[in-house]
């Protein structure tokens, strides 16, 4: 009976230990994430029909969005982590005949505040 309760004491300890070393571990851990630095912007022509091409927009599965910076609005699909992946979407966009004569520029989003 003795050697039971120093096993399970034996046990309950390293599995304290273990718990101690998971949560030592998990505070230390920094974990990078990828900023979003890269948009598409709708050029200038595409402002004035800006409804009918935030419809066509999102019934193909692209969600545009406004940014505001220093007073002048932008219309902007994204953001995305590289430019590659900017360019790529710009491309998809082009091969979309549903979405043809939306014109975009790949644009550097600036940094967040």
């Amino acid at each position: 009976m003795m050697t039971a309760i120093l096993a399970l004491t034996a046990c309950g300890q390293e599995s304290n230990d273990k718990i101690e070393r998971a949560k030592a571990a998990s505070q230390s851990t920094v974990v990078q994430v990828p900023v979003a630095h890269w948009a598409l912007e709708l050029t200038e022509g595409q402002r004035a029909t800006i409804t009918d091409t935030t419809g066509r927009l999102l019934d193909n599965g692209f969600v545009p969005y406004i940014l505001e910076k220093d007073g002048v609005q932008h219309f902007l699909i994204g953001p995305y982590a590289t430019e590659a992946q900017a360019k790529d979407v710009q491309e998809q966009i082009k091969r979309k005949p549903k979405l043809e004569g939306i014109e975009t520029d790949v644009i550097e989003l600036p940094p967040s505040p």
